[in-house]
């Protein structure tokens, strides 16, 4: 994806996202080199395309070199390359599948040393190490069911044919070839030739037809090309067509332009094909617009897929983000075209600015940090005076339900006692009565005290029944 998403991205990103995007891109290439040719030239390539990274981070978001530490191990990158040598080679990715080998050790174990247990069961892995791999190279049982094979011998130049059925055989003077054959040893015009599929490059890839190769010619210039047509009869024979490298860098991409050659740089010779290249439109548009019918089974359905058309088949831009033969193409390709320069030039200035930006940016997310735990705060505490509130709402049904059912069985108590209760507490009311009019009128103290007297003699048997 990364070497292909910087034409994904072109016009819908921000130039800064742009910057930064081709940055990766550019460093992910020079990272990924099986073999270096000349190791202070490719440290100080290397050095260069990490502070463009950086400073490309800086621009985006100066905060991020902070909290990434993998931002901040980038440049240690060509110091560990200079002791190490190409960076694919000590990469820890691999060793990832070992954790749960570290992991079944220590399980298995007394777990009181857990070091000197997984130290001691990997001493042992490596002293069985010798005779395993013995067995490995030597038994092709075990290679098949491991899926190692040997390596497949390369045979460059190699051309695999299309089957009878879908390309049946030409005479040669109906190919494109014969019209540009400048050799003495011309093939016989009725001569029958095999239309190829494919080709094997010198270093070990295919090439199908309509791939972008590097080529030798006779007099052992490189030639950059697209390989047209491959025919299979006596010997094999390519046609390719060749494209012109341009003095000048894409103005937005920064990579080298291909073009059609025009007038005298068309040249007929003999080539050699030693690598694959990868390139995409330099102008116009690329769009979808073919379609393509869909195969299932070998069959071909009614389905239609939508397949990337170059709107200009005259002009290319060679990716220097992909991968493969990276290092193949910076031999081929002229020193200025491949060279990165800074991507600022006055650094102290750009990093004061990037530091004034990171501490403002800094203080404003500390400040929305602030508010957003505030917000929580106060909606907990929202929360929590609805979920009380709600509590003391069903405390109080509960307890006017209480309410409600106790007066409803006092009201069947009071029924049947009634004339009784009723009287006594007639009594009772008069007695107060009198207390509170006697300061007023004296005459009704006699009453009240009969009252109260005649409520005593009354209560008295009672008392003495129980």
């Amino acid at each position: 994806m990364m070497q292909v998403l910087i034409f994904h991205v072109h016009g819908i990103c921000t130039p800064e996202q742009f910057t930064l995007i081709k940055a990766a891109d550019e460093l992910g290439a020079r990272l990924w080199v099986p073999e270096i040719d000349n190791m202070d030239e490719y440290l100080d390539q290397l050095n260069i395309v990490v502070a463009y990274l950086l400073e490309a981070f800086n621009a985006v978001d100066p905060l991020r070199i902070l909290v990434k530490i993998k931002l901040h191990l980038l440049a240690h990158i060509p110091d560990d390359i200079h002791q190490f040598g190409p960076a694919i080679r000590f990469a820890t990715e691999i060793y990832e599948a070992f954790n749960g080998v570290f992991r079944l050790c220590s399980i298995y174990s007394n777990r009181l040393a857990p070091s000197r247990d997984i130290s001691q069961k990997f001493a042992s892995m490596d002293r069985a190490g010798g005779a395993v791999g013995k067995v490995l190279q030597s038994d092709p049982v075990f290679q098949r069911h491991l899926g190692w094979v040997p390596q497949a011998q390369v045979d460059p130049g190699k051309i695999k044919p299309f089957s009878a059925c879908k390309k049946p055989e030409i005479e040669w003077k109906a190919t494109s070839a014969s019209s540009h054959w400048r050799e003495n040893d011309t093939p016989s015009p009725g001569s029958l030739w095999k239309i190829g599929s494919s080709v094997i490059t010198q270093s070990g890839d295919t090439a199908p037809l309509g791939s972008w190769v590097l080529c030798l010619d006779s007099a052992g210039r490189t030639i950059i090309g697209r390989v047209h047509k491959l025919l299979l009869g006596q010997n094999s024979l390519i046609t390719v067509e060749r494209f012109v490298l341009g003095s000048q860098l894409h103005p937005v991409f920064g990579w080298p332009i291909l073009r059609r050659p025009r007038g005298p740089e068309i040249t007929e010779e003999g080539i050699h094909i030693y690598a694959l290249l990868s390139t995409i439109a330099a102008k116009g548009t690329v769009k979808p617009t073919l379609k393509t019918q869909e195969f299932q089974e070998r069959e071909a359905t009614d389905r239609e897929s939508s397949t990337i058309q170059h709107a200009d088949d005259d002009h290319f831009i060679l990716n220097l983000a992909a991968l493969h033969n990276f290092a193949r193409v910076c031999r081929a390709l002229p020193r200025h075209l491949t060279a990165l320069k800074p991507l600022i030039q006055d650094c102290v200035a750009f990093h004061k600015e990037a530091s004034l930006k990171a501490q403002a940016t800094r203080m404003t997310k500390r400040q929305q940090a602030a508010a957003k735990k505030r917000e929580k705060a106060e909606a907990k505490k929202r929360e929590a005076a609805e979920a009380e509130a709600a509590a003391q709402r069903a405390e109080n049904a509960e307890e006017e339900e209480e309410e409600d059912e106790s007066s409803r069985e006092a009201g069947d108590e009071d029924i049947a006692v009634v004339p009784h209760r009723t009287q006594s507490t007639c009594k009772r009311r008069m007695v107060i009565d009198s207390d509170s009019e006697n300061s007023e009128n004296e005459n009704q103290e006699p009453e009240a005290i009969v009252v109260r007297q005649s409520t005593r003699q009354r209560r008295a048997p009672n008392r003495l029944d129980l």
